[in-house]
């Protein structure tokens, strides 16, 4: 069998960077090494694209040290669009190599610059094939407020709650704190577009928002704020089926 060749994406840019690097991690110790050929960019806190080891120990998840990706002087060069989808590596040397062809990138990305549809059209003008949710499909679901407005409008019950900006919570945080009155604590109050629990937390009385929004604020400039639920936590997966194949979820 002949070899397809994955460009595993992971790190960025985020505040989720350790947790994206962890997941590489995983991803890399799972891979089945004789159907696929792997190749591990990481992309640095700067930005930078950066040739990994495939290495799945180097990224493992451990409490006292979070795995990153670090700035070891290589560069990816990625290909042209409509040409062939080779990626090659500038080494710190200066000595360029091929990598071969790339035939899909796994973006293990989490949060801003990951998630939210930047990498995905990206990727889309370079016309490399990527797994998961395309641009505007990652976008929507990347900001909660508009992800509410989606499911709403097609039926889907969501938790009450509001969207306060920060120019808004500075200017009225009275009447904020009156409309989340009548939604009735406890309340979740969360960055609109960050993911993994970063900056969420429950304020189980009006003393504790304060501290709740700055928390939310320090992430994003958009805030949503959700009345408690109770019930219980479900998880469903959607792969999207090949061709005319049903699409499947978990």
């Amino acid at each position: 069998m002949q070899q397809a060749t994955v460009a595993v994406l992971f790190g960025g840019r985020s505040s989720e960077h350790e947790i994206s690097s962890a997941t590489a991690g995983g991803v890399l110790g799972a891979i089945d090494r004789e159907r696929y050929n792997v190749i591990p960019v990481g992309i640095t806190r700067d930005g930078v694209f950066v040739l990994e080891k495939d290495d799945p120990a180097r990224f493992r998840l451990d409490a006292d040290k979070l795995p990153q990706v670090v700035d070891n002087g290589s560069r990816i060069i990625w290909p042209m669009p409509g040409g062939p989808r080779e990626l090659r590596v500038q080494r710190a040397n200066g000595s360029v190599e091929s990598l071969g062809e790339v035939d899909v990138v796994l973006p293990i990305l989490h949060g801003l610059h990951g998630e939210d549809g930047t990498v995905q059209g990206f990727l889309d003008i370079l016309e490399i094939p990527y797994a998961g949710g395309g641009v505007l499909d990652s976008a929507i679901c990347m900001d909660k407020h508009f992800m509410k407005i989606a499911l709403e409008a097609d039926g889907i019950p969501t938790a009450p709650g509001i969207t306060v900006r920060r120019g808004r919570w500075n200017a009225e945080p009275g009447v904020v704190r009156g409309e989340v009155a009548e939604l009735s604590y406890p309340v979740f109050v969360k960055p609109a577009r960050a993911g993994s629990s970063v900056g969420v937390s429950k304020a189980h009385d009006e003393s504790e928002l304060a501290e709740a929004m700055a928390v939310a604020y320090a992430e994003d400039d958009k805030v949503l704020i959700e009345r408690g639920i109770v019930g219980r936590e479900i998880e469903v997966a959607v792969l999207e089926g090949r061709g005319s194949e049903p699409t499947r979820a978990s």
